[in-house]
């Protein structure tokens, strides 16, 4: 038992804010070779359970492209094989060496994940296992969900996790394919500093600061910040963003508090993309069919705290909470209409003004593992409080406009006036949820984990607009949310897992969407079986599931007056096979690879759509990534190298099928140098070549044949940090 609550409680000191688990972050001391690194490796302790052999696996090596632990599940770090769902984690040293930009980078790295609608590059919307929105709640910063928007940045991240089905049991009102948290980097423990600059092949570039340490012997900082002014990858368009974010970590005795606030300004370009007409591109991705001003921008801010005080070496309370606020802003140059006879497209000004997106949490946990009738107990109690709320503001809605050809563009002819659409402006929307839920990991013996939980949700939703105002929905509703996993730990390298989980949550209408039928907030359900396999540094892992969903919300195409169609469907199901596997080969190789199988198609619906495939979902994807290290014979050098490819299959882009996004392969690659002796600092130069081919191919589509989203095409970074 000593071994396994010494794991927790180191764990628990690398936490961040809301209180998962991340890993040592490699910032704070200078890299080292792949021998140093081999050495931090512990041979796996044996701890007894009523008599009974349990294996904890403890590793500690920050340079792995695989996570030995996580606690994204459970709230508490969970080793490998004793996790009770499917998770994935996305490593520091992924970040590092891949340098990814967005949430949709991140994706490559994470089977089962696929592109929705990210209105214009502007925004994340990941499917998980078939199922998502632009504004689902599944992506959380620290604990703490977040608003509509780009939710990850390369200069603050410390790692990504992603628990795969179902995930309400903790984190409330879900999608059920899954949630993804992100974790910032936490506020350093021994004086340091790092400055970097990278250019772009785009034009322009960015650059970053990022220093702190001690300033007392309980009280510790970290100040990060950055600023990006990049050239956009197509015929115009660039994006910008300054960023600042302190953060502070006070410890004294038993008790811990955090503290970090986030604030950034954006200005990114929005590219509505492509129109299709007879099932292919109008034209190519070389020039845009938008205007100079088609943008998104804004200001956003981040507050997050915890607060933890260990009662006993079994007991600890933790308080968390946090608040995020997104005043935002954009401008369309919407396409409303093609006329593949003339070759004409049709398009308006339209724009989101004063829009503000703001979301509020609070949760107490109390956290404990004890030994009762010989059985350990890893037991969760809690109550959580949330707050969203989204006023859109005046909506602009310009009047249609002709004269455009795709195919040999001019522009300039659209101008971004308007005047205020009544019907489509101020819509609301207020949600307040309370729950309490409760989970206990009952180690049994004989290698045998059983983890019943149960959450009790309520949420209240209002929902309206238009000038002057009217409500449209006022409605309450509460469900008891059941959970049950059983882990069967064989031997020291190998686990089997198998679990149930449910999912309930509001329906949530985007900005100029317009719901068609009643309201009514979805629900859905997952069986899930999996195994798992690690030795040492390796990971490797395969789940099969089955999800049902009721009520969930699709793109129907664009009304008359070019809004969003939504409607809810009766039942949609998503099946599946994901694998992966993560980690060192040995001191020289790091591997990525996964791949999924999703099955994803509407079971119960009106005649027309009823066993359609869910837009944007691909039956295939998967990838590879392979990195070489190795030390070079002058200035104690280290070298890495490393190329992969994702592959992306043929996916529905809409609702009734009546078109499709072909499949698609990209190549990345990058190499990076580190010394610890150039000038006296730790210097490091790295290059990352994005779509190394410069494939053309499409992400993703809103719903409909007039937005469907290039991908980015052949991107080149070189950066250059300097150590202190």
């Amino acid at each position: 038992m000593a071994a396994l609550r010494t794991l927790a409680f180191a764990c628990a000191g690398l936490s961040v804010f809301s209180g998962f688990g991340a890993e040592a972050s490699s910032n704070d001391a200078p890299s080292s070779t792949s021998s140093s690194k081999e050495d931090r490796y512990k041979k796996p302790k044996t701890v007894t359970s009523h008599g009974k052999a349990e294996h904890i696996r403890v590793h500690a090596d920050a340079h792995s492209y695989g996570a030995t632990s996580s606690s994204i599940a459970d709230k508490l770090p969970t080793t490998f094989l004793q996790q009770t769902q499917t998770t994935n984690v996305v490593t520091h040293q992924v970040i590092e060496d891949m340098t990814p930009q967005t949430m949709e980078d991140v994706a490559k790295y994470v089977p089962g994940i696929s592109i929705g609608n990210n209105f214009g590059g502007t925004q994340d919307d990941l499917m998980k296992r078939g199922f998502g929105a632009v504004d689902d709640g599944s992506i959380l910063r620290n604990g703490v969900r977040m608003p509509t928007g780009r939710n990850f940045d390369l200069a603050t991240t410390e790692r990504v996790e992603v628990l795969k089905g179902p995930a309400s049991l903790f984190y409330g009102m879900q999608e059920p394919g899954g949630v993804i948290n992100v974790i910032t980097k936490q506020p350093r423990k021994t004086w340091g500093a790092n400055l970097g600059t990278t250019w772009s092949s785009l034009g322009g570039g960015y650059g970053h600061f990022d220093g702190g340490g001690p300033l007392t012997h309980d009280l510790s900082f970290r100040l990060v910040g950055s600023y990006k002014n990049e050239n956009y990858w197509r015929n115009f368009g660039s994006n910008r963003q300054k960023l600042l974010a302190p953060s502070l970590r006070f410890e004294h005795g038993r008790f811990t508090a955090d503290v970090s606030y986030e604030w950034a300004k954006y200005n990114n370009t929005l590219d509505r993309g492509a129109v299709f007409s007879n099932g292919r591109a109008v034209s190519g991705p070389a020039k845009r069919l938008d205007e100079s001003w088609a943008k998104s921008f804004g200001e956003r801010h981040l507050l997050a705290t915890t607060m933890e005080y260990r009662l006993t070496d079994h007991d600890r309370i933790r308080l968390s909470g946090g608040w995020n606020r997104d005043n935002y802003h954009d401008r369309q140059a919407d396409p409303s209409a093609y006329n593949a006879a003339t070759g004409i497209l049709t398009r308006r000004y339209r724009s989101n003004t004063g829009t503000i997106r703001a979301n509020g949490y609070a949760s107490l946990d109390y956290l404990s593992n004890h030994v009762l009738w010989g059985m350990k107990h890893d037991l969760v109690v809690g109550a959580d409080y949330e707050n969203r709320q989204q006023n859109q503001g005046a909506f602009i809605d310009g009047t249609r406009q002709g004269g455009f050809y795709p195919a040999d563009p001019v522009y300039g002819l659209l101008k971004p006036v308007g005047p205020i659409n009544n019907s489509n402006s101020d819509w609301r929307q207020y949600i307040n949820s309370a729950s309490g839920y409760l989970k206990d990991n009952i180690h049994l013996g004989h290698g045998l984990i059983l983890a019943p939980g149960v959450r009790y949700q309520f949420f209240h939703i209002t929902y309206g607009g238009r000038r002057p105002y009217v409500q449209t929905t006022d409605a309450s509703y509460t469900k008891p949310l059941p959970f049950v996993a059983l882990v069967y730990q064989l031997g020291k390298r190998v686990s089997f897992y198998g679990d149930y989980s449910q999912s309930f949550t509001p329906n949530q209408l985007d900005a100029g969407s317009v719901l068609e039928g009643g309201y009514k907030p979805t629900m859905g359900r997952q069986f899930e079986v999996g195994a798992r396999y690690q030795d040492r540094f390796l990971t490797a892992d395969v789940a099969l599931y089955n999800i049902h969903k009721k009520n969930v919300q699709q793109s129907a195409g664009l009304d008359e007056t070019g809004n969003t169609l939504q409607r809810l469907a009766g039942l949609v199901g998503s099946k599946g096979v994901e694998a992966s596997v993560a980690g060192k080969l040995d001191k020289h190789w790091n591997i990525l690879a996964n791949y999924a199988f999703t099955y994803a198609r509407i079971l119960r619906d009106t005649p027309a759509d009823e066993g359609k495939l869910v837009a944007n979902v691909a039956k295939h994807t998967g990838g590879g990534y392979l990195t070489y290290e190795a030390a070079l014979p002058w200035l104690q050098t280290t070298m890495r190298i490393g190329a992969g490819a994702r592959y992306v299959g043929r996916r529905a882009g809409d609702l009734n099928n009546t078109f499709w996004l072909p499949g698609y392969t990209t190549v990345d690659a990058f190499a990076s140098w580190h010394t610890g002796r150039l000038l006296g600092h730790d210097t490091s130069l790295q290059v990352n070549a994005v779509n190394l081919a410069n494939k053309a191919y499409f992400v993703s589509t809103a719903g409909t044949p007039l937005r469907v989203s290039w991908g980015q095409g052949r991107t080149v970074h070189v950066g250059i940090e300097v150590g202190f």
